[in-house]
């Protein structure tokens, strides 16, 4: 599955959904927290910040 990661409808990452997570981390727009056991919480996004699966219609189109 593609993931797409956008602020405020502009696409700024295209692949998978950790990659998605990685690229929010670079640019700051990701918190990441972890449980005392080390387990990882759910990731916080920045208002505006989404992380949404592709349409298949727009990834025939995008190929």
């Amino acid at each position: 599955m593609i993931w797409r990661l956008c602020n405020a409808g502009r696409e700024i990452y295209r692949g998978t959904y950790q990659g998605a997570l990685d690229a929010a981390e670079r640019i700051g727009a990701c918190e990441r927290s972890f449980h005392l056991d080390g387990t990882e919480m759910a990731p916080r996004l920045e208002r505006g910040f989404t992380i949404t699966p592709m349409a298949q219609r727009a990834r025939r189109v995008a190929a």
